[in-house]
């Protein structure tokens, strides 16, 4: 049935080559190519290619208008379908009905479209060929999605800090690993827990490096480290300071640049106190000072751990209650209320404090050269205000509650009057002020 179909395939689009069955199909995928949108919404006005996408869209938006005779209701789950061919589609995902077969194995679908890409597996054609790369491709999808890497079409936009995207996995991808701080993926060699890549991450366990440099010869296990690489041979620095403009080659090692603004030294030697901006650091403490080859200590009984998921399994053995305000090296990352981690006001609070203060001010303060935090404390201080010292706060309460003060005090009465009838937070005031 399937391959008699695709001879019954006689309208050809002149764009792109695929083939239809009848000239309307023709016509309907043309408006793929000229953006062509006859089909507005009288509700909204939002416009689409096709009758179906208008339907389907009143369903969604606009339910409340549709009378109950022009839905499709599912039994199974109650979802709803402005055409009856979608509910049909819709309930093989409920039944798990597959019938469209393949000839060449056992697999099944639940759509003729699919059973179609699926054979090109066997036979290993892949008709959709890119006009400016000849790249090709064994779907269409497939093809518009690498188009708009030519074209630079990011459609897919992150809400919380406007980051674009390709695809809308990736945009997935970075609202779960960078806003969530999901760690999804663990490898059972060394234990780590990854945010993703895990097949790149066992390369380094294989010593496998696929990926070489065109220029000097050297291979990497991922190609994002091979694209970091190729920085020192062009001199590309993307990554800027908002502080002092600085440019680096890698998101790392702009992170750490950072912390000489915050003054942070997250990495901590229970054993002695001494803090460092930077884990190889406190290594390097722990193996000279403190003779051992694991930098992780157990706060309760003083036993030395080789990396961070040892420790915490061992901390959830030795004493499941963790003392608090210690920022020990579980490395946890402490907030401010729900929304902000401390580390991002700190480096917020030193763009402000970089925009609003005279640079003698600044050296007087001593700032670069000591915690953000403290530097603010005297900065409240030295214009005759109290600043919050409050032992009983964790470090990101006092930090919020001072920046409240910075804000009262620099912000002008009428704008400040205004921010408070808009409800807007500390946060959003403070990254309003630095962007």
């Amino acid at each position: 049935m399937t391959f008699s179909k695709e001879k019954l395939r006689k309208h050809e689009c002149e764009l792109c080559e695929k083939k239809f069955s009848s000239k309307t199909d023709l016509i309907k995928h043309t408006r793929i190519h000229t953006n062509e949108r006859p089909f507005s919404c009288n509700i909204c006005g939002q416009a689409f290619r096709q009758s179906g996408s208008l339907k389907n869209h009143i369903a969604c938006k606009h339910f409340s208008t549709l009378q109950y005779s022009e839905i499709f209701i599912c039994s199974y789950c109650g979802k709803s379908f402005p055409i009856k061919e979608r509910l049909k589609l819709h309930l093989r995902t409920h039944t798990g009905q597959k019938p469209y077969s393949c000839k060449l194995c056992p697999k099944t679908f639940a759509r003729g479209g699919q059973l179609v890409q699926h054979q090109r597996t066997h036979d290993g054609s892949k008709p959709y060929i890119c006009r400016l790369c000849d790249t090709s491709f064994t779907t269409s999808a497939n093809l518009r999605s690498h188009m708009k890497r030519h074209l630079e079409i990011r459609d897919f936009i992150c809400d919380v800090c406007g980051k674009r995207f390709f695809r809308r996995d990736a945009l997935r991808k970075h609202l779960n690993c960078y806003h969530a701080n999901l760690k999804a993926y663990n490898c059972n060699i060394c234990k780590k827990e990854l945010k993703g890549h895990l097949p790149q991450h066992m390369r380094t366990h294989a010593k496998d490096k696929p990926h070489g440099c065109a220029h000097c010869g050297a291979r990497f296990a991922q190609r994002s480290q091979l694209t970091v690489h190729q920085r020192v041979h062009s001199g590309e620095k993307p990554y800027r300071c908002q502080v002092c403009w600085k440019a680096f080659a890698h998101s790392t090692a702009l992170k750490l640049h950072c912390r000489c603004h915050t003054g942070e030294k997250p990495f901590n030697c229970i054993l002695c106190n001494n803090s460092f901006s930077q884990l190889p650091h406190l290594k390097k403490h722990m193996l000279c000072v403190h003779k051992s080859s694991k930098p992780y200590v157990c706060i309760n009984c003083k036993s030395f751990h080789k990396t961070k998921k040892e420790l915490e399994i061992h901390l959830h053995d030795c004493n499941p209650k963790v003392p608090a305000g210690d920022e020990n090296l579980i490395d946890t990352i402490e907030k401010i209320g729900s929304a902000m981690p401390i580390g991002k006001m700190r480096f917020l609070l030193a763009i402000l404090l970089k925009k609003i203060s005279s640079a003698d001010r600044l050296k007087e303060l001593g700032f670069n050269k000591r915690l953000i935090d403290e530097v603010l404390i005297d900065s409240i201080r030295l214009s005759g205000r109290k600043p919050c010292e409050d032992c009983g706060l964790s470090s990101a309460e006092k930090l919020k509650l001072n920046v409240q003060i910075l804000l009262e005090w620099t912000v002008p009465k009428c704008y400040m009057e205004r921010f408070k009838l808009e409800q807007r937070s500390t946060e959003e005031l403070l990254e309003e002020l630095t962007s």
